[in-house]
Protein backbone atom coordinates (compact mmCIF):
# COMPACT_ATOMS: atom_id res chain seq x y z
CA UNK A 1 0.00 0.00 0.00
CA UNK A 2 0.88 3.52 -1.16
CA UNK A 3 -0.56 4.91 2.46
CA UNK A 4 0.65 8.67 3.71
CA UNK A 5 1.02 8.89 7.38
CA UNK A 6 -1.30 12.05 7.62
CA UNK A 7 -4.45 10.86 6.01
CA UNK A 8 -4.17 7.25 8.25
CA UNK A 9 -4.72 6.57 11.69
CA UNK A 10 -3.86 2.49 11.65
CA UNK A 11 -3.27 0.49 8.88
CA UNK A 12 -5.71 -2.70 10.45
CA UNK A 13 -8.54 0.26 10.78
CA UNK A 14 -8.03 0.58 6.47
CA UNK A 15 -7.45 -2.87 6.21
CA UNK A 16 -11.53 -3.67 7.41
CA UNK A 17 -12.63 -0.67 5.72
CA UNK A 18 -11.20 -2.25 1.93
CA UNK A 19 -11.95 -5.89 3.10
CA UNK A 20 -15.63 -4.58 3.60
CA UNK A 21 -15.40 -2.51 0.49
CA UNK A 22 -14.25 -5.45 -2.06
CA UNK A 23 -16.33 -7.70 -0.17
CA UNK A 24 -19.55 -5.89 -0.70
CA UNK A 25 -19.02 -4.78 -3.92
CA UNK A 26 -18.74 -7.68 -5.25
CA UNK A 27 -21.99 -9.04 -3.58
CA UNK A 28 -23.71 -5.94 -5.34
CA UNK A 29 -21.92 -7.18 -8.90
CA UNK A 30 -23.17 -10.65 -8.50
CA UNK A 31 -26.84 -9.08 -7.54
CA UNK A 32 -27.69 -6.38 -10.47
CA UNK A 33 -24.29 -4.86 -11.24
CA UNK A 34 -25.97 -1.83 -13.80
CA UNK A 35 -28.44 -0.96 -10.77
CA UNK A 36 -25.59 -0.39 -8.66
CA UNK A 37 -23.24 1.01 -11.23
CA UNK A 38 -26.17 3.22 -12.04
CA UNK A 39 -28.59 3.43 -9.51
CA UNK A 40 -32.10 3.99 -11.74
CA UNK A 41 -35.58 2.23 -12.33
CA UNK A 42 -35.19 -1.68 -12.13
CA UNK A 43 -37.05 -1.45 -15.69
CA UNK A 44 -34.36 0.64 -17.25
CA UNK A 45 -32.88 -1.30 -20.21
CA UNK A 46 -29.33 -2.07 -20.95
CA UNK A 47 -29.20 0.35 -23.92
CA UNK A 48 -30.32 3.03 -21.57
CA UNK A 49 -27.50 2.14 -19.08
CA UNK A 50 -24.74 2.20 -22.12
CA UNK A 51 -26.39 5.64 -23.19
CA UNK A 52 -26.22 6.83 -19.38
CA UNK A 53 -22.34 6.91 -19.77
CA UNK A 54 -22.34 9.09 -23.07
CA UNK A 55 -24.30 11.28 -21.59
CA UNK A 56 -22.42 11.79 -18.59
CA UNK A 57 -19.30 12.06 -20.35
CA UNK A 58 -21.02 14.82 -22.55
CA UNK A 59 -22.05 16.55 -20.01
CA UNK A 60 -18.42 16.28 -17.07
CA UNK A 61 -15.65 15.35 -19.35
CA UNK A 62 -15.77 16.68 -23.41
CA UNK A 63 -16.88 20.01 -22.61
CA UNK A 64 -13.94 20.71 -20.28
CA UNK A 65 -11.52 18.65 -22.41
CA UNK A 66 -9.59 21.73 -24.29
CA UNK A 67 -9.01 23.07 -20.85
CA UNK A 68 -8.05 20.15 -18.86
CA UNK A 69 -5.44 19.09 -21.54
CA UNK A 70 -4.64 22.27 -22.21
CA UNK A 71 -5.54 22.34 -25.53
CA UNK A 72 -4.02 19.09 -26.85
CA UNK A 73 -5.79 16.81 -28.77
CA UNK A 74 -7.11 13.62 -26.52
CA UNK A 75 -5.75 11.50 -29.14
CA UNK A 76 -2.30 11.91 -27.58
CA UNK A 77 -3.11 11.61 -24.22
CA UNK A 78 -3.98 9.16 -21.61
CA UNK A 79 -6.80 9.12 -18.74
CA UNK A 80 -6.97 7.04 -15.82
CA UNK A 81 -10.53 6.49 -14.34
CA UNK A 82 -10.90 4.97 -10.52
CA UNK A 83 -13.82 3.31 -10.01
CA UNK A 84 -14.52 2.11 -13.60
CA UNK A 85 -17.04 -0.92 -12.47
CA UNK A 86 -18.43 -2.20 -15.62
CA UNK A 87 -16.73 0.50 -17.82
CA UNK A 88 -20.13 3.12 -18.26
CA UNK A 89 -18.23 6.04 -19.08
CA UNK A 90 -14.46 4.24 -19.63
CA UNK A 91 -15.98 3.05 -23.19
CA UNK A 92 -16.58 7.08 -23.90
CA UNK A 93 -13.16 7.90 -22.75
CA UNK A 94 -11.86 4.45 -25.46
CA UNK A 95 -13.63 6.36 -28.23
CA UNK A 96 -11.08 9.30 -27.81
CA UNK A 97 -7.92 8.99 -25.82
CA UNK A 98 -5.08 7.24 -26.68
CA UNK A 99 -4.75 5.35 -23.64
CA UNK A 100 -7.04 4.56 -21.24
CA UNK A 101 -6.67 2.53 -17.82
CA UNK A 102 -9.78 1.65 -15.18
CA UNK A 103 -9.26 0.81 -11.52
CA UNK A 104 -11.78 -0.93 -9.76
CA UNK A 105 -11.91 -2.57 -6.24
CA UNK A 106 -14.46 -5.52 -7.21
CA UNK A 107 -12.65 -8.38 -9.03
CA UNK A 108 -16.85 -9.33 -10.66
CA UNK A 109 -16.90 -5.59 -11.82
CA UNK A 110 -13.56 -5.91 -13.10
CA UNK A 111 -14.38 -9.43 -15.10
CA UNK A 112 -17.50 -7.83 -16.34
CA UNK A 113 -15.91 -5.13 -17.69
CA UNK A 114 -13.25 -7.08 -19.73
CA UNK A 115 -15.83 -8.64 -21.67
CA UNK A 116 -17.94 -5.53 -22.60
CA UNK A 117 -14.77 -3.52 -23.94
CA UNK A 118 -13.06 -6.37 -25.03
CA UNK A 119 -13.43 -4.41 -28.71
CA UNK A 120 -11.19 -1.89 -26.81
CA UNK A 121 -7.56 -2.13 -27.46
CA UNK A 122 -6.85 0.73 -25.88
CA UNK A 123 -8.11 0.32 -22.33
CA UNK A 124 -6.44 -1.70 -19.79
CA UNK A 125 -8.16 -2.61 -16.86
CA UNK A 126 -6.84 -2.82 -13.27
CA UNK A 127 -7.84 -4.99 -9.94
CA UNK A 128 -7.33 -2.20 -7.59
CA UNK A 129 -6.91 -2.39 -3.50
CA UNK A 130 -9.70 0.14 -3.04
CA UNK A 131 -7.24 2.92 -1.77
CA UNK A 132 -3.79 3.51 -4.02
CA UNK A 133 -2.49 2.71 -7.56
CA UNK A 134 0.99 1.54 -6.38
CA UNK A 135 0.65 -0.77 -9.83
CA UNK A 136 0.45 2.42 -11.49
CA UNK A 137 4.13 4.57 -12.81
CA UNK A 138 4.72 7.79 -11.61
CA UNK A 139 3.77 10.91 -13.93
CA UNK A 140 2.26 8.94 -16.52
CA UNK A 141 -1.61 10.71 -17.13
CA UNK A 142 -2.60 13.90 -18.76
CA UNK A 143 -6.25 13.40 -17.12
CA UNK A 144 -7.81 11.16 -13.89
CA UNK A 145 -11.64 10.97 -13.19
CA UNK A 146 -14.03 9.53 -10.79
CA UNK A 147 -17.70 9.81 -10.49
CA UNK A 148 -19.87 8.40 -8.52
CA UNK A 149 -17.55 6.30 -6.95
CA UNK A 150 -15.79 8.38 -3.73
CA UNK A 151 -19.18 9.04 -2.28
CA UNK A 152 -19.76 5.15 -1.41
CA UNK A 153 -15.93 5.35 0.81
CA UNK A 154 -16.54 5.49 4.26
CA UNK A 155 -13.38 6.54 5.33
CA UNK A 156 -11.57 10.05 4.74
CA UNK A 157 -8.56 8.11 5.09
CA UNK A 158 -8.74 5.86 2.05
CA UNK A 159 -10.15 8.70 -0.40
CA UNK A 160 -7.63 11.03 0.74
CA UNK A 161 -4.98 8.71 0.26
CA UNK A 162 -6.12 7.86 -3.45
CA UNK A 163 -6.18 11.64 -4.22
CA UNK A 164 -2.48 11.58 -3.24
CA UNK A 165 -2.13 8.45 -5.33
CA UNK A 166 -3.92 10.12 -8.19
CA UNK A 167 -1.40 13.13 -8.13
CA UNK A 168 1.02 10.83 -7.93
CA UNK A 169 0.24 9.55 -11.33
CA UNK A 170 -0.57 12.54 -13.27
CA UNK A 171 1.78 14.37 -15.43
CA UNK A 172 2.86 18.04 -14.32
CA UNK A 173 -0.31 20.19 -15.54
CA UNK A 174 -2.22 17.29 -14.95
CA UNK A 175 -5.78 16.96 -14.35
CA UNK A 176 -8.33 15.10 -12.18
CA UNK A 177 -11.87 15.46 -11.57
CA UNK A 178 -13.73 13.74 -8.98
CA UNK A 179 -16.94 13.64 -7.55
CA UNK A 180 -17.63 14.14 -3.77
CA UNK A 181 -21.38 13.61 -1.93
CA UNK A 182 -21.36 17.51 -0.63
CA UNK A 183 -25.26 17.35 -0.02
CA UNK A 184 -25.42 19.02 3.53
CA UNK A 185 -28.03 16.88 4.70
CA UNK A 186 -25.46 14.12 5.53
CA UNK A 187 -24.43 15.78 8.78
CA UNK A 188 -21.89 13.42 10.79
CA UNK A 189 -23.92 12.13 13.46
CA UNK A 190 -27.17 11.66 11.10
CA UNK A 191 -25.93 8.46 9.17
CA UNK A 192 -23.86 5.45 9.62
CA UNK A 193 -21.25 5.84 7.34
CA UNK A 194 -20.80 2.39 4.92
CA UNK A 195 -19.72 1.35 1.52
CA UNK A 196 -22.83 2.67 0.26
CA UNK A 197 -23.30 5.83 1.97
CA UNK A 198 -19.60 7.53 2.67
CA UNK A 199 -17.93 10.24 3.94
CA UNK A 200 -19.60 14.01 2.75
CA UNK A 201 -17.22 17.08 2.11
CA UNK A 202 -17.92 20.89 1.72
CA UNK A 203 -16.05 22.82 -0.86
CA UNK A 204 -13.60 24.43 1.87
CA UNK A 205 -12.73 20.49 3.05
CA UNK A 206 -12.22 19.17 -0.50
CA UNK A 207 -10.24 21.91 -1.56
CA UNK A 208 -7.88 21.62 1.30
CA UNK A 209 -7.75 17.77 0.40
CA UNK A 210 -6.39 18.63 -3.39
CA UNK A 211 -3.86 21.28 -2.31
CA UNK A 212 -2.18 18.90 0.05
CA UNK A 213 -2.50 16.20 -2.16
CA UNK A 214 -0.23 18.62 -4.75
CA UNK A 215 -2.83 19.74 -6.37
CA UNK A 216 -4.57 23.27 -7.38
CA UNK A 217 -8.39 23.39 -7.38
CA UNK A 218 -10.22 24.86 -10.85
CA UNK A 219 -13.63 24.92 -10.53
CA UNK A 220 -16.04 23.03 -8.32
CA UNK A 221 -19.81 22.15 -9.87
CA UNK A 222 -22.80 21.14 -7.60
CA UNK A 223 -21.54 22.19 -4.12
CA UNK A 224 -23.71 21.78 -1.32
CA UNK A 225 -24.67 18.40 -3.49
CA UNK A 226 -24.61 14.97 -3.58
CA UNK A 227 -23.21 15.46 -6.95
CA UNK A 228 -20.16 17.56 -6.34
CA UNK A 229 -17.33 17.64 -8.39
CA UNK A 230 -14.16 19.39 -8.04
CA UNK A 231 -11.42 19.44 -10.98
CA UNK A 232 -7.73 20.15 -9.64
CA UNK A 233 -4.58 21.03 -11.52
CA UNK A 234 -1.38 19.01 -10.67
CA UNK A 235 0.97 22.24 -10.81
CA UNK A 236 0.84 24.35 -13.73
CA UNK A 237 1.81 23.68 -17.48
CA UNK A 238 5.86 25.81 -18.27
CA UNK A 239 3.76 26.48 -21.34
CA UNK A 240 1.62 29.38 -22.08
CA UNK A 241 -2.06 28.50 -21.65
CA UNK A 242 -3.36 27.74 -25.01
CA UNK A 243 -7.43 27.75 -23.81
CA UNK A 244 -9.45 30.48 -22.69
CA UNK A 245 -13.13 29.19 -21.82
CA UNK A 246 -16.17 29.83 -19.35
CA UNK A 247 -17.91 27.49 -17.36
CA UNK A 248 -21.17 29.96 -16.78
CA UNK A 249 -22.27 28.31 -13.59
CA UNK A 250 -19.17 29.12 -11.60
CA UNK A 251 -18.80 32.03 -9.25
CA UNK A 252 -17.24 34.78 -10.56
CA UNK A 253 -18.08 34.76 -14.05
CA UNK A 254 -20.56 37.69 -14.35
CA UNK A 255 -18.40 40.02 -15.85
CA UNK A 256 -18.15 38.31 -18.71
CA UNK A 257 -21.62 37.26 -19.26
CA UNK A 258 -22.93 39.86 -21.22
CA UNK A 259 -27.04 39.74 -22.63
CA UNK A 260 -29.50 36.39 -22.74
CA UNK A 261 -28.11 34.50 -19.78
CA UNK A 262 -29.95 34.09 -17.14
CA UNK A 263 -29.60 33.15 -13.58
CA UNK A 264 -27.73 30.24 -11.72
CA UNK A 265 -27.69 28.04 -8.76
CA UNK A 266 -25.34 25.13 -7.59
CA UNK A 267 -25.42 23.08 -11.20
CA UNK A 268 -22.81 22.98 -14.29
CA UNK A 269 -24.64 25.09 -16.14
CA UNK A 270 -26.77 28.09 -16.92
CA UNK A 271 -29.81 28.69 -18.77
CA UNK A 272 -29.42 31.08 -21.91
CA UNK A 273 -32.10 32.64 -24.05
CA UNK A 274 -32.32 32.59 -28.36
CA UNK A 275 -29.46 35.14 -28.28
CA UNK A 276 -26.61 35.24 -25.68
CA UNK A 277 -23.07 36.66 -25.53
CA UNK A 278 -19.97 37.08 -23.69
CA UNK A 279 -16.53 38.01 -23.76
CA UNK A 280 -13.78 35.27 -24.27
CA UNK A 281 -10.07 35.94 -23.97
CA UNK A 282 -8.29 34.20 -26.87
CA UNK A 283 -4.98 32.32 -26.15
CA UNK A 284 -1.78 34.49 -27.74
CA UNK A 285 -0.85 31.51 -30.94
CA UNK A 286 -1.65 29.13 -32.83
CA UNK A 287 -4.83 28.06 -35.38
CA UNK A 288 -8.37 29.17 -33.15
CA UNK A 289 -10.85 26.80 -32.62
CA UNK A 290 -14.53 27.99 -30.97
CA UNK A 291 -16.35 25.56 -28.79
CA UNK A 292 -19.73 25.47 -27.17
CA UNK A 293 -21.27 22.92 -25.12
CA UNK A 294 -25.00 23.40 -24.86
CA UNK A 295 -28.30 21.16 -22.99
CA UNK A 296 -31.38 21.17 -24.55
CA UNK A 297 -34.19 20.03 -22.31
CA UNK A 298 -37.13 17.32 -23.51
CA UNK A 299 -39.33 18.36 -25.67
CA UNK A 300 -41.99 16.67 -27.36
CA UNK A 301 -41.84 17.29 -30.38
CA UNK A 302 -38.28 18.50 -30.34
CA UNK A 303 -38.33 21.75 -32.65
CA UNK A 304 -35.00 20.88 -34.18
CA UNK A 305 -33.10 23.76 -33.51
CA UNK A 306 -29.95 26.02 -35.56
CA UNK A 307 -27.42 27.32 -33.80
CA UNK A 308 -24.92 30.03 -35.36
CA UNK A 309 -21.94 31.57 -33.13
CA UNK A 310 -20.33 34.80 -34.31
CA UNK A 311 -17.27 36.34 -32.54
CA UNK A 312 -16.81 40.34 -33.28
CA UNK A 313 -20.06 39.90 -35.10
CA UNK A 314 -18.55 38.00 -37.67
CA UNK A 315 -20.04 34.67 -38.31
CA UNK A 316 -17.79 31.53 -37.45
CA UNK A 317 -20.15 28.76 -37.83
CA UNK A 318 -23.62 27.02 -37.66
CA UNK A 319 -24.97 24.19 -35.80
CA UNK A 320 -28.23 21.65 -35.90
CA UNK A 321 -29.63 20.27 -33.25
CA UNK A 322 -32.25 17.65 -33.20
CA UNK A 323 -32.61 15.92 -30.08
CA UNK A 324 -32.87 16.87 -26.14
CA UNK A 325 -29.46 16.21 -23.94
CA UNK A 326 -26.14 17.37 -24.79
CA UNK A 327 -24.72 18.82 -28.02
CA UNK A 328 -20.90 20.01 -28.32
CA UNK A 329 -20.36 22.08 -31.25
CA UNK A 330 -16.58 23.56 -33.16
CA UNK A 331 -15.43 26.07 -35.56
CA UNK A 332 -12.64 27.68 -36.57
CA UNK A 333 -12.23 31.10 -34.59
CA UNK A 334 -10.99 33.91 -36.67
CA UNK A 335 -6.80 34.77 -36.16
CA UNK A 336 -7.33 38.19 -35.89
CA UNK A 337 -8.09 37.70 -32.27
CA UNK A 338 -5.55 36.00 -31.02
CA UNK A 339 -4.10 37.45 -28.09
CA UNK A 340 -7.26 39.63 -27.09
CA UNK A 341 -10.92 39.54 -25.40
CA UNK A 342 -13.30 39.17 -28.44
CA UNK A 343 -16.96 39.04 -27.67
CA UNK A 344 -18.85 35.45 -28.76
CA UNK A 345 -22.44 35.67 -29.82
CA UNK A 346 -25.01 32.73 -29.98
CA UNK A 347 -28.27 32.37 -31.72
CA UNK A 348 -30.69 30.33 -31.57
CA UNK A 349 -33.38 29.55 -33.70
CA UNK A 350 -36.55 28.98 -33.93
CA UNK A 351 -37.04 31.32 -30.71
CA UNK A 352 -38.41 29.28 -27.19
CA UNK A 353 -40.29 30.17 -24.28
CA UNK A 354 -39.17 30.50 -20.60
CA UNK A 355 -40.21 27.05 -20.10
CA UNK A 356 -37.46 25.65 -22.97
CA UNK A 357 -34.50 27.30 -22.53
CA UNK A 358 -31.35 25.28 -23.05
CA UNK A 359 -28.14 25.84 -20.77
CA UNK A 360 -24.73 26.03 -21.43
CA UNK A 361 -22.17 23.95 -19.52
CA UNK A 362 -19.17 25.52 -21.42
CA UNK A 363 -17.60 28.00 -23.92
CA UNK A 364 -14.28 28.62 -25.08
CA UNK A 365 -11.29 29.38 -27.69
CA UNK A 366 -8.39 27.42 -27.70
CA UNK A 367 -5.51 26.64 -30.06
CA UNK A 368 -4.94 22.86 -30.74
CA UNK A 369 -1.89 20.73 -30.52
CA UNK A 370 -0.94 17.43 -30.70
Amino acid sequence: MCYHPATVNSEAEIGGVLERMRREWDERAAKDPDYYVYTRDRGFEEKDFEESGRINYDQLVRPSLPLFLNGRSPRACRVVEIGCGLGRMTRWFAEEFLEVHGVDVSAEMIAEARQRLGRYPNVVLHLGSGSDLGFLPDEYFDLAFSYIVFQHIPSRGVIENYVRETARVLRPGGVFKFQLNGARVFQPGNWERDTWQGEVYSLAEACRMARDAGLSPIFADGIGTQYFLLAARKGWPATTARVGCLFPAQPGVEPRLLEGWQGAGETSSRSVRPRFCTRLAAPRAGRLTFFLAICFPPLDPFPAYTIAAGVNGREIGRGAAHRKGDHYFEWPAPAEIAGSEAVVTVEIDPPFGSADEPAVRALGIYAPRE
